[in-house]
């Protein structure tokens, strides 16, 4: 009985939110500039500091994975999210983050405020289901200037 209660608390250390990002803009010309190498770079940086908390296991199981979907909004004044969505076929829990396109716009640095929003509303959303967000938080400045500092995450403006 011992050696099963250690496996499992095992287990558990070592599970993962499979968390990924995607891009979806639904508004002409309201977009940031953020590549398929970016998605890749903070899914993986994001699921490497989450782990599954029983409220999100106990909600959807162990092999959902979580899906964060970024567009923008040029009306908005703060941060939207819609959600969640659940795909029992593909085991999949998806948010749509919509940034407030017009208010980072007017920062000095938008895309860094872009990135910036867009933690604040996955830590919204993990904070929900009681995820411990103590690592990322930690890791978050240096996943942004991560970012900020390598072209290949930013497409080419057309």
């Amino acid at each position: 009985m011992h050696k099963l209660m250690h496996n499992q608390n095992q287990d558990k250390e070592d599970a993962k939110v499979k968390v990924y990002f995607g891009q979806f803009y639904v508004q002409a010309g309201r977009n940031f500039p953020f590549s398929q190498m970016f998605q890749r770079f903070i899914s993986e940086k994001v699921t490497a500091l989450v782990t599954p908390s029983v409220k999100y296991i106990k909600g959807h199981g162990e092999d959902y994975s979580l899906m964060f979907r970024i567009s923008a909004k040029w009306q908005l004044a703060i941060t939207e999210i819609i959600g969640p969505k659940v795909y029992k076929k593909d085991k999949d829990v998806e948010y749509s983050i919509f940034l407030p396109y017009t208010p980072i716009m007017q920062t000095s640095d938008p895309n860094r405020n872009a990135l910036v929003h867009l933690f604040e509303a996955v830590y919204e959303v993990l904070s929900g289901y009681e995820i411990n967000l103590s690592r990322l938080k930690d890791e978050q400045n240096r996943i942004i200037d991560e970012i900020m500092s390598s072209p290949e995450m930013f497409r080419e403006e057309e």
